[in-house]
């Protein structure tokens, strides 16, 4: 009984982690910069008082902070020596598979809002803006000095896995 209900939450774990959501959102207008996985963890960019930023990982309640000098510090610990294989041979990712991969991501928001600084300039962006962006307003030409972007996307583990192992060689 107790294996079964142990069984039974194992595989519900694994079907949450395979169906959550992924989201990636650049919000420069409101300085949020996140990636969130579910309802599992979220790393996000903060501003920090003593440097320029630091990294700021939340799992579950559990809050973790790194600051890039600390991250650096970390990497520069131990040099491994490369160990040569002979006979295999590591083909990486086709552009096949980047393509399918990349295109299993959907953008839910795009804006883009766009100050030059020149009057002149910004005003024979407008048209062309106008063209490209004429239903859905994503692209902005504004004369108010103000530059930010709005980028949200979102994804699920199941349709990357689907595209990579779906691609034919």
């Amino acid at each position: 009984m107790v294996l079964a209900a142990v069984l039974l939450l194992l595989a519900a774990f694994l079907i949450y982690v395979l169906l959550m959501p992924l989201e990636l959102v650049i919000d420069s207008y409101n300085g949020q910069y996140y990636l969130r996985v579910g309802f599992l963890s979220r790393l996000s960019l903060e501003k920090d008082p003593v440097e320029l930023l630091r990294l700021h990982l939340q799992v579950f309640f559990l809050n973790f902070y790194w600051r890039p000098s600390e991250i650096q510090a970390l990497g520069r610990k131990k040099k491994h020596s490369k160990v040569e294989t002979r006979g295999v041979k590591n083909p990486g990712m086709t552009l096949t598979q980047v393509r399918r991969i990349l295109s299993s991501f959907r953008v839910k928001a795009l804006q883009l809002e766009i100050d030059t600084g020149n009057p002149v300039r910004n005003a024979r962006l407008v048209p062309l803006t106008f063209m490209f962006g004429q239903r859905t307003r994503q692209i902005r030409i504004n004369f108010r000095n103000r530059n930010f972007i709005l980028l949200h996307i979102v994804n699920r583990p199941i349709n990357i896995l689907k595209a990579f192992i779906n691609t034919k060689n």
